[in-house]
């Protein structure tokens, strides 16, 4: 019977990128498998935003909606702004 929280991945690749690239894990003392679980478990956390990029985008939220920081449409009247 198979444990519900494990999935058995199982996929075609070709033979000369499969044994290159086992070789190449291999000289790093790695093996395949635990190599491309850590390479998933990368990808997952690359994408989740850490806690200073969910500050700024907290903060520029703040300030998005306070009417008392000036907006501009264009670069122009920025740097107008800037120049005073």
């Amino acid at each position: 019977m198979s444990n519900s929280s494990t999935v058995t991945c199982s996929f075609t690749m070709d033979r000369d990128t499969y044994n290159e690239y086992k070789s190449t894990i291999v000289r790093k003392g790695e093996n395949v498998k635990g190599n491309l679980i850590n390479h998933m478990l990368k990808v997952i956390n690359d994408s989740k935003p850490n806690a200073e990029t969910i500050a700024a985008i907290k903060e520029a939220e703040q300030i998005v909606d306070d009417p008392n920081v000036p907006a501009y449409s264009n670069v122009d009247d920025l740097r107008e702004a800037l120049e005073c």
